[in-house]
């Protein structure tokens, strides 16, 4: 049986978080007597579509396109309101009364919501996640890696679309065939979508980690804007301060302070690098009430301020 999966793209899509979810089903057909998946590229009005790294796809339009497909990605840009119309919107409805499959790569869940097609917290990738809170309030945020509501499926993207492509694959899929694409593509165990977005180099890699210290970083991560006092995080997790301290000094070499700090600066470097939201918008979203104090901690953490990061970012 061959699936037909359609590929939404928008111009400045990633073609690196595209490629990820992708190749799964690639490797598949490729061990495959015949090939399981059958890919249709689209977009809003057909023709090439240069991606955010350069290349470009072809596409055929999406009003011309076959309608019935079993999954359908969306893909698109740093700048998703871009795809928003008429087209994408109508399909997208369509899709969802016939029970296809539909996923939101990266910034496609800014698409899923504005089309009414998401009625659970959307995994959104770290750089958009203050766009998306303000404008989709009602749908909200999950700091998740990726989320899987049974018939719309959302990701963060990046490495996670490798993720969430394997989750699909082992929902229709028996688990040898599952487990042969992955030793086909050389790739490591995929990640659940329960796993929380782990942003810059803010978790001790490779380490058995205290469940009470695992337990005060993943609050940390969860409070980035509403940033909370480490007195209480310590009380949460059923410590004294003190105790906390050497917990965090033990096993990451920082105070719980200089980790939560860290956490919020990474996520900026994240909006700053990747979005385009103004710098007072991505200092309170990190939880700096001061856009002053802002630039300078990020400036003392990367070297240069978050404008002349942004131009850098910009330029390669």
């Amino acid at each position: 049986m061959t699936f037909d999966m359609t590929v939404f793209i928008s111009p400045g899509f990633n073609l690196s978080s595209t490629l990820a979810f992708l190749e799964p089903f690639r490797a598949l057909n490729a061990l495959e007597s015949a090939p399981r998946y059958r890919f249709i590229y689209v977009s809003a009005s057909g023709g090439s579509v240069a991606s955010q790294q350069g290349p470009t796809l072809e596409t055929e339009d999406i009003d011309l396109a076959r309608s019935a497909s079993d999954i359908v990605l969306i893909s698109t840009s740093d700048t998703p309101e871009a795809a928003f119309g008429a087209p994408l919107a109508k399909h997208l409805r369509y899709w969802q009364r016939q029970d296809h499959l539909l996923v939101g790569l990266e910034t496609g869940a800014f698409a899923l919501a504005d089309g009414g097609c998401l009625d659970a917290p959307a995994a959104v990738h770290p750089a958009f996640q203050a766009r998306f809170a303000a404008s989709y309030a009602s749908v909200g945020l999950s700091d998740t890696l990726f989320t899987d509501d049974g018939s719309t499926l959302t990701c963060a993207g990046g490495a996670a679309g490798l993720d969430i492509a394997f989750h699909i694959l082992a929902e229709r899929h028996n688990p040898d065939i599952v487990r042969s694409v992955r030793d086909y593509m050389l790739a490591p165990p995929p990640r659940t979508g329960t796993q929380p977005l782990t942003v810059g180099n803010t978790q001790p890699l490779g380490a058995d980690l205290p469940r009470a210290l695992q337990s005060a970083i993943d609050t940390m991560r969860m409070a980035l804007t509403e940033t909370r006092a480490i007195p209480t995080i310590a009380g949460d997790t059923g410590m004294s301060q003190r105790q906390l301290e050497r917990l965090f000094r033990s096993h990451t070499g920082r105070s719980p302070s200089q980790y939560y700090r860290m956490l919020r600066l990474d996520r900026a470097r994240e909006m700053v690098t990747r979005g385009a939201d103004p710098m007072v918008d991505i200092a309170q979203a990190c939880g700096f009430q001061s856009p002053v104090h802002f630039s300078r901690a990020y400036k003392e953490q990367f070297g240069r301020p978050p404008m002349r990061d942004r131009v850098r970012s910009r330029i390669g």
